[in-house]
């Protein structure tokens, strides 16, 4: 573990993140996600294995959410910028990592689905802040004002009282979302919620652990993320 922090602290291009991404998904072997064989070629200098079970070329990134991405190098930044104590708007990350402003919106919503999966099942324990705060999304409305299509859930009336644990935590939430986006669309927000989230509890995540759920699962399409539409109660990892 301590080889790879130090590859991470040096790493440099696109290749070296590969190569850490590759250590991090193999950490246990070799396994083909086709047939399940344990056993490959490496395929030099393009950096895949070949099963020798079936003969599929598999890459790093091959078959997860990474699956076709090129430029590593900034996916890998962005991801890793979640744990940054100041979050950063769509304008900013597209500056940054010189994309426009559509390609690093969707960039960041796939980054931001994954870490709700991480903050449900992290591969290894993690122990968040203070617990689930669950909040229904009306008491976010001062930041949820931007229309956006596609959201068609009927919202039913909040039913019982607000507890002052669930306003702390709507106000902290309030402040993340007009502080650096100027509000968002309600279809989104579980979304930011789970940045903010991760944000919160940074202090508790191993950046390997946080790297290590983006070689797992399966591409996430712009389809997929146009879809997605948050549930009437947002959960917050407080």
């Amino acid at each position: 573990m301590d080889d790879l922090y130090s590859m991470l602290e040096n790493a440099e291009s696109s290749h070296d993140y590969r190569e850490i991404l590759e250590q991090l998904r193999w950490a246990q072997g070799f396994c083909c996600y086709r047939c399940g064989s344990g056993e490959a070629y490496r395929c030099e200098p393009r950096q895949l294995m070949q099963c020798k079970g079936c003969g599929l070329q598999i890459s790093a990134t091959s078959g997860t959410v990474l699956h076709g991405v090129r430029d590593l190098r900034s996916w890998v930044e962005a991801i890793l910028s979640m744990l940054d104590e100041d979050s950063r708007s769509t304008v900013s990350v597209a500056g940054i990592f010189h994309r426009g402003y559509v390609t690093a919106w969707f960039m960041m919503q796939k980054i931001r689905i994954v870490l709700g999966e991480f903050l449900r099942q992290p591969p290894e324990p993690v122990e968040l802040c203070s617990g689930a705060v669950d909040l229904h999304c009306s008491v976010l409305d001062k930041a949820l004002f931007k229309a956006s299509s596609g959201d068609t859930q009927t919202i039913p009336n909040l039913s019982s009282p607000v507890s002052s644990t669930e306003i702390e935590a709507a106000r902290w939430m309030i402040a993340f979302l007009l502080g650096t986006f100027n509000g968002v669309s309600r279809k989104y927000s579980q979304l930011y919620a789970f940045e903010y989230s991760l944000r919160r509890n940074r202090a508790r995540i191993e950046p390997l652990a946080l790297l290590s759920c983006f070689v797992r699962g399966s591409p996430t399409s712009r389809e997929q993320v146009a879809r997605y539409v948050s549930p009437y109660i947002i959960r917050l990892e407080n």
